[in-house]
């Protein structure tokens, strides 16, 4: 699996649920997520793996598209 920078947008698709749950759920760990880098919309390949960590792989065939 090639992890790549994500929007909250393909996250929230990744992990099938609104970009409202997706929010809180990146919220409650932000800690060890980090912000994103200035001025970007997406969130940092590395910062992708973190969110992989510590809210389990989405299913995988979300994750081919």
């Amino acid at each position: 699996m090639v992890i790549r920078a994500m929007t909250l947008k393909e996250l929230a698709a990744a992990y099938r649920v609104s970009r409202s749950t997706m929010r809180r759920w990146l919220t409650l760990h932000a800690d060890e997520i980090g912000r994103r880098p200035d001025g970007r919309q997406a969130y940092t390949a590395r910062q992708v793996e973190i969110i992989y960590q510590v809210l389990d792989l989405p299913e995988l065939e979300t994750l081919a598209k």
